[in-house]
């Protein structure tokens, strides 16, 4: 690219010469960007505090004026309080006044459009730019710089646009960026579910607030929006910390009739948790599940992979309480796992405190220095203990080996069944 420097006089059309003048397509070009350039007029804002900042106003729509959001000329994006200003005025960069005075006039060849480029880029006018570049296209096809400043690559079957590559390759221009039609989905998708989730949240808690109202109570138990998920689940854990029970109770009804697994299975363990402060709401999610499993089989099957799982973990606190509930709800499936959690082992840490000294037979000596001693405890399940009785009829007493025995024995022999008749 050259870097001759021309006068304005010299970058004028001249009616004598032979060179070729400004297209009609060229006028139109460059009248569109002289109207497009107003939106990218600078803007000033005064500060209450006697401050200014200048740059591009990014939301001059905005009706019910709260904020100025503003981009600077090196690129920053500030937002400021509307109160924090205390006027306003909007103006033409001189760049841009220079710009629309003169390239209009501009004679029509390639070295002037060339000056154009670098005199735009120099001062940070992107788009007009970019239509000189496509300027020079039009007189010369194979220009190389304009190809390449315009996104274009060689091949061996001639120039073609990186945008056309990518296309090829199935990507799509999304928001700035080349992205697949599936990363498209997925991003849609989930930002569909957090716009979904915004509001849920905003209506689920003015719901919450206006309990024990009948239409508020009846307006949550109606929510089947699998989206709304996870609000219900949030406003469950504010109403936990607040001491409500009559909202937690509303709202264990309103999840485990979601058409959603994962609130199915936040109520069955909600019915084993163990900061529960009310065994009666605990009850309640176990009931509320149940009801609903003789319309839908695969609840039930959710509660027991529940369960079934917290008796593996082996959480002291909660053995008792899923004990409780296989108890209650005949989970025969579990017996593996309740023979499992039949006794537990912890280990006991005892930090010995040294001895200063000790006499013997060989006089005083000096102590040793402390010392840890770990020692494995069992700890029998009397609750785990009253399930299995109740569910096999048998009683072990805390005998894993003999209960694991005789698991195994039913299942080999149909004659020997662990179930009670």
């Amino acid at each position: 690219m050259s870097d001759k420097k021309y006068s304005k006089r010299q970058l004028t059309n001249n009616q004598g010469n032979n060179r070729p003048l400004l297209t009609v397509r060229t006028v139109l070009l460059i009248s569109f960007l002289f109207v497009s350039t107003v939106a990218a007029d600078t803007t000033m804002l005064y500060l209450k505090d006697g401050g200014t900042l200048e740059g591009e106003l990014l939301n001059p729509s905005e009706i019910s004026r709260k904020t100025y959001q503003i981009k600077t000329a090196e690129g920053l994006e500030i937002t400021l309080d509307a109160k924090l200003i205390e006027r306003v005025q909007n103006r033409e960069r001189p760049a841009i006044i220079e710009y629309n005075t003169t390239a209009p006039l501009t004679e029509n060849t390639i070295e002037n459009h060339l000056y154009w480029t670098k005199w735009c880029n120099e001062r940070q006018l992107p788009d007009q730019a970019k239509l000189h570049w496509q300027l020079i296209l039009e007189l010369d096809s194979d220009h190389a710089d304009a190809r390449r400043a315009l996104g274009y690559e060689r091949t061996r079957d001639g120039w073609i646009s990186l945008q056309s590559k990518r296309e090829d390759r199935g990507f799509v221009q999304y928001r700035g960026r080349w992205r697949t039609v599936y990363e498209i989905e997925v991003e849609t998708m989930l930002e569909t579910q957090k716009n979904a989730e915004t509001e849920w949240r905003k209506t689920i808690l003015n719901l919450c607030r206006r309990l024990p109202n009948v239409q508020a109570e009846a307006e949550l138990l109606s929510i089947q929006d699998p989206a709304a998920y996870i609000p219900l689940r949030d406003a469950l854990l504010i109403a936990l910390r607040e001491g409500n029970p009559l909202v937690r109770k509303v709202l264990l009804r309103t999840l485990a009739r979601l058409p959603n697994v994962r609130a199915v299975q936040y109520v069955a363990g909600w019915s084993i948790r163990a900061d529960e402060p009310f065994d009666d709401i605990r009850q309640m999610c176990v009931d509320e599940l149940l009801r609903l499993s003789r319309e839908n089989h695969e609840i039930r099957q959710m509660m027991m992979d529940t369960y079934r799982s917290s008796l593996r973990a082996k959480v002291e606190p909660v053995i008792p309480l899923v004990a409780k509930v296989l108890g209650d709800i005949e989970g025969y499936e579990a017996i593996p796992e309740l023979i499992d959690a039949l006794v537990i082992t912890r280990v006991q840490t005892i930090q010995e405190q040294p001895q200063p000294y000790s006499m013997g037979p060989g006089g005083t000596t000096l102590g040793q220095g402390s010392r840890t001693i770990r020692n494995q405890i069992q700890i029998p399940q009397q609750a785990v203990l009253n399930t299995l009785v109740k569910l096999t009829g048998l009683n072990y007493l805390f005998d894993q080996s003999r209960w694991q025995e005789e698991y195994r024995k039913s299942q080999r022999s149909p004659a020997v069944n662990l179930r009670r008749i």
